[in-house]
């Protein structure tokens, strides 16, 4: 699954360039892996669309705008299986293009993605505007940590400085 088309991966990298306040070297996801997290006070299991991580946050792409200081959950699973929860804060939350294949867009039936692609049509470009969500874990990740979620998520990684 591809998290957005290339201009949508370069504008996500603009944007996430554009205030750098980061501590640690941080792995831009270009291949955009399902993350599941849960948002307080409710805690109803949400999915976004993984940005980048490092061992001291997470960004991600998503529905809906985070207000600052929200508190979130996150599950992360490791290539094993096992998994690990994490929380962390919301530290800022910014408009951006909605990406192909994000889960929240409703999927359309198989009889048109059939038709679609024996006619060779090109599947309908998202409409609206998504949020880039970043946060930082309140404890961080260890190295070894952050190396199995990459792993788990079977995509393709950008380190950035």
């Amino acid at each position: 699954m591809s998290v957005s088309s290339q201009t949508d991966i370069s504008t996500l990298a603009d944007i996430c360039m554009s205030s750098e306040q980061r501590r640690h070297p941080r792995y831009i996801c270009l291949d955009g892996g399902v993350v599941r997290l849960s948002i307080r006070p409710e805690f109803k299991g949400r999915r976004a669309l993984l940005a980048d991580i490092s061992v001291g946050g997470i960004g991600f792409v998503t529905a809906e705008p985070l207000e600052e200081g929200t508190v979130l959950v996150f599950e992360l699973r490791a290539p094993t299986g096992e998994a690990t929860n994490r929380i962390a804060r919301v530290r800022h939350s910014r408009p951006t293009p909605t990406p192909a294949g994000a889960p929240w867009i409703p999927q359309p039936p198989a009889l048109s993605r059939l038709f679609r692609s024996i006619l060779g049509m090109k599947k309908p470009a998202p409409e609206g505007h998504a949020w880039l969500i970043g946060s930082q874990f309140d404890q961080p990740l260890t190295e070894d940590e952050l190396k199995q979620l990459i792993q788990s998520f079977d995509s393709e990684t950008i380190e950035l400085p």
